[in-house]
């Protein structure tokens, strides 16, 4: 009797196809790590951010370009949002509209204030942009930068939201203030006070 030997032809592609396959499951878990690794990152760094900016908001002292004086840990209102400008910088001009409705609705609940970063005829842009966009909170100048160091600030526009002196939202981008999980955000830290 004849025994068959049934040939494989295949068999020469095994090692290959064990090194694709070991070679791919180390490619996932590498980037799983990497990703783990770098979200965990990110939430450490925002929590250093976040304590910088609790501190300068602790002991910031504010002149807005009305005269008025704000010491933002001795506000009324809850919820205090800083949004960081310039005349220049068009995303910033792109955003009052909707900031400007936010402040509207959120009028006594939320005190909304501008700090602008223009550097040469500092009143008279800002007084041109607070016409034109129908601004309806006030703006501190910050020509020297004093505040947007304290605050980290290297672009603009950025927007950081404090309740009772804690930070629960930063943009740092264009952002629009009547986006439904914005608002969410202010209501249910309303309903917390």
């Amino acid at each position: 009797m004849q025994v068959m030997k049934i040939q494989l032809p295949f068999k020469k592609f095994i090692p290959f196809l064990i090194f694709i396959i070991a070679f791919s499951g180390f490619l996932s878990t590498q980037i799983l790590w990497d990703t783990f690794h770098l979200n965990a990152e990110q939430v450490s760094e925002d929590k250093q951010k976040y304590s910088v900016y609790e501190q300068a908001f602790q002991g910031l002292k504010l002149t807005t370009t009305k005269s008025t004086t704000i010491e933002l840990k001795n506000q009324k209102e809850p919820l205090i949002l800083l949004n960081f400008w310039a005349s220049w910088c068009l995303p910033c001009l792109k955003e009052f509209p909707s900031l400007v409705q936010f402040q509207d609705r959120y009028k006594n609940q939320v005190k909304v204030i501008g700090i602008n970063g223009d550097e040469e005829k500092i009143l008279e842009e800002i007084k041109k942009v607070e016409t034109k966009y129908k601004l309806n909170f006030e703006s501190a100048s910050d020509a020297n930068s004093l505040i947007s160091n304290k605050f980290l600030i290297s672009t603009y526009p950025v927007s950081i939201l404090f309740f009772k002196g804690k930070v629960i939202f930063v943009s740092k981008k264009i952002h629009n203030f009547m986006d439904k999980n914005f608002l969410k955000i202010i209501e249910a830290e309303l309903k917390s006070n």
